[in-house]
């Protein structure tokens, strides 16, 4: 491992930041060093999490960082082959930062961006591992909230690891926000969802099956709109269009793109069937 940069940026004096591997509308993500126990880590940055409460007084920006603790605490339960381990949350100059496993990976998003659409069993290997990991986050009483190809990463190996567990349910990264505003994409959510509904375990077996379907048919089931509001009524209707390249994934994908979340499988149903698929 390389000698420590004296100059180098820590976090709660003890997370070296090193590179900056990623960016997005919430923040952004860092490799780094655990000092204390001299392993690589993962390190997210919740810039907007700390500019979104800023509005509010000090009640909610205390309320949020809380919030973002408790969830923390939840993603630190999900110790699972197929999810992203959640190690610490620092608050560092008044900001929450997440410490997480660092995993040598691309998204699946970055993979469809430059491949195109993957073939049904293909998507299937990915979707199996995926729905293991839900199905353990969902037995500890943890709901996602934001699956979508963004989320999971994909090591040179094969596996699949669900990321940001927790996260987005801390930093409303898929909600309507206080001020009305959608922040992040309704493309993956679940109609329920999108008409309002608390999101269940059913809701991210719904974004599983949207993230499948993406995956073979190239855009998510609802389409895409660059009008999120517009995109948001269509998902609210529940009307998707049925997959033409799905394959021997046809009849399960269809069933995980159930408008009725009580006729979705669940998780463990789902890892089940992709698995005699793959």
């Amino acid at each position: 491992m390389t000698p420590p940069e004296p100059d180098a940026e820590r976090i709660g004096n003890r997370y070296r930041l090193e590179e900056r591997i990623g960016a997005g509308a919430m923040g952004a993500v860092w490799r780094g060093t655990d000092e204390l126990l001299n392993r690589p880590v993962a390190i997210k940055e919740l810039i907007a999490a700390a500019a979104s409460v800023s509005g509010h007084g000090p009640d909610a920006a205390e309320e949020s960082r809380q919030r973002l603790l408790r969830e923390g605490r939840i993603g630190a339960r999900l110790q699972h082959a197929h999810v992203i381990s959640m190690f610490d949350v620092v608050v560092h100059d008044d900001r929450p930062w997440l410490v997480m496993e660092y995993l040598p990976s691309r998204s699946l998003a970055a993979v469809l961006n430059e491949k195109g659409p993957l073939s049904p069993q293909e998507a299937a290997t990915i979707g199996r591992q995926v729905a293991d990991g839900l199905s353990a986050a969902h037995a500890a009483g943890v709901v996602h909230r934001d699956i979508k190809p963004g989320n999971i990463l994909l090591a040179e190996d094969g596996r699949a690891k669900i990321s940001d567990f927790g996260v987005s349910r801390a930093v409303d990264d898929v909600q309507l926000t206080r001020t009305g505003m959608i922040a992040g994409t309704p493309a993956f959510l679940a109609p329920e969802v999108a008409r309002g509904q608390e999101p269940t375990s059913a809701s991210d077996v719904f974004a599983l099956g949207a993230t499948l379907y993406a995956a073979v048919e190239g855009e998510p089931p609802f389409g895409l709109d660059d009008n999120a509001y517009a995109l948001l009524h269509k998902v609210a209707t529940g009307q998707i269009r049925p997959p033409q390249q799905a394959g021997a994934l046809t009849a399960l994908l269809m069933r995980l793109l159930s408008n009725e979340p009580t006729e979705r499988p669940t998780a463990a149903q789902a890892r089940d069937a992709l698995t005699a698929i793959a």
